[in-house]
């Protein structure tokens, strides 16, 4: 499912089915009601004298269908709004009911494509903030169609949503980062080791001895990435930044490194001396190195935040792009391949899709791309467990999860596509052993996506470390990044 969020009249839209913000009478009335029975003209309100004759009109929470008369869809769903008494009359639940039982509706009538209004937060008085939180999250929990457009009339409303679908943003710098805090106190243990004394809560110390939420560099470079991104696509920017990091300059969630892949250790020596001699052309060359061994999970690890500068791009540009990014660490090709098929995932996910759909919508891209151009056969042939088959019907032991990035890659959407909340996914990932915060890192951004983050004790969010921080960068971030 995709979501989209647009400001106009919804009587204009060309859909399938348009959602009226109805009142119990079912005749008509003022508002986005007086509109739709306005611009649809009899045809309307006739069918809904047929309802009123059978059943009575609506009640508050329930839903109907007619025909769609002079507008540009095939049917309107009428569904009855509650009045706000300040939260004492069941209102929350009854405007869930309202999203609910509309969505049924065109779930029967094997409805795509559906436009809600901004259900009673007119005279109704509905607030408008929670109105919308309710809006978005019943819809992505019960939606069955392909597209879900929320029209909204005034700029307040029209702030609100834009607001709440980027609120993916945070979800996800949190996503990653506790995720790989989580990971952080067993990285290098054994899967047998943890099947013994499996991870379920959050732990200190441990393999670097640091102190609970701590997160590594897998996060470091995610931030620095998109701190970067808040100047705009800069390669020398992105480079400085993470040299400064490994300098201990910036985003460190203490102060020091502690935590560094050989590849990462090695490229950023190479980033400091184009930086130094100001060669910022070899920058774009990187990615024409093609040495195999540098295939370790480390561009992988931090790409995530690339999402929202490349989303709504062409594949083949976004892949130009990726390329150049993860370059700057991990520059063959096999990796940069990688980055592509996990962000063409993320980009289906924050568009409203379910797990499985992005994941088969991917493929049909992924697979597409790579037949229309001409790479070597031996690097697509790497990705055919994803690309060809079911990666969530393989057994634990067909998985691995060490630090090679096809490894990673594949555990990561196999703890995705097995799961079914955010805990379940992260402590997963971080269960397999080995590379255990790489692992949850790359899954958490997603999940963290995809779930929220809800479910998890806000004990835990409070220790992450930086923390107010991460939520600055974050809110930077979706007012420069925002699609």
């Amino acid at each position: 499912m995709k979501i989209e969020i647009i400001k106009g009249d919804i009587t204009k839209i060309k859909i399938d089915a348009i959602v009226n913000a109805a009142n119990t009478s079912l005749l008509g009335g003022g508002g986005v009601d007086g509109a739709i029975h306005k611009a649809g003209g009899k045809v309307i309100l006739e069918d809904c004298r047929k309802i009123r004759n059978r059943q009575g009109g609506c009640k508050t929470g329930e839903a109907v269908i007619t025909t769609a008369g002079n507008l540009d869809a095939k049917y309107v769903i009428h569904t009855v709004g509650p009045v706000w008494n300040n939260g004492s009359n069941k209102e929350e639940v009854l405007l869930k009911n309202c999203y609910k039982n509309t969505l049924e509706l065109a779930e029967k009538k094997q409805i795509k494509t559906i436009a809600f209004p901004n259900i009673s937060t007119g005279i109704y008085k509905f607030p408008k903030q929670l109105a919308a939180k309710i809006a978005i999250d019943t819809v992505k929990k019960y939606a069955k169609v392909e597209t879900v457009i929320f029209v909204c009339f005034d700029e307040e409303n029209y702030t609100i949503y834009k607001e709440l679908v980027n609120g993916i943003i945070e979800n996800m710098f949190i996503g990653f980062s506790l995720a790989d805090a989580l990971g952080v106190p067993v990285e290098f243990k054994t899967r047998t080791e943890l099947k013994n004394n499996p991870v379920n809560d959050m732990m200190s110390f441990g393999t670097y001895n640091q102190p609970a939420g701590t997160w590594s560099d897998d996060s470091s470079l995610s931030f620095c990435l998109a701190d970067s991104l808040c100047n705009g696509y800069d390669l020398k920017d992105m480079a400085q930044k993470f040299v400064a990091w490994k300098n201990a300059e910036i985003w460190t969630p203490y102060g020091r490194v502690f935590d560094i892949g050989n590849q990462t250790r090695s490229a950023i020596f190479l980033l400091n001396d184009i930086l130094e001699k100001q060669d910022y052309k070899s920058l774009e060359l990187l990615k024409y190195n093609d040495d195999e061994f540098t295939n370790g999970n480390g561009s992988l690890m931090r790409i995530l935040p690339l999402l929202f500068y490349i989303k709504g791009k062409s594949v083949k540009e976004q892949f130009k792009i990726i390329w150049e990014v993860s370059a700057l660490t991990h520059p063959h090709i096999r990796s940069a391949l990688a980055c592509l098929i996990y962000l063409k995932f993320a980009e289906f996910i924050s568009n409203g899709l379910s797990l499985i759909k992005a994941y088969n919508e991917m493929k049909i891209v992924i697979n597409s791309f790579f037949k229309e151009n001409n790479f070597a056969k031996k690097e697509v042939q790497l990705f055919d467990r994803l690309l060809k088959n079911n990666i969530q019907e393989l057994k634990e032991e067909e998985i691995q999860s060490e630090g090679y990035v096809i490894y990673t890659l594949e555990a990561s959407f196999w703890c995705l596509l097995t799961t079914d909340s955010y805990l379940n996914a992260v402590f997963k990932a971080i269960n397999l052993g080995e590379d255990t915060d790489t692992t949850a890192c790359v899954v958490g951004g997603i999940s963290g996506m995809f779930y929220g983050l809800e479910e998890v004790p806000k004990g835990w969010i409070a220790k992450l470390a930086r923390l107010d921080d991460i939520k600055e960068l974050s809110h930077k971030f979706s007012k420069k990044n925002r699609k």
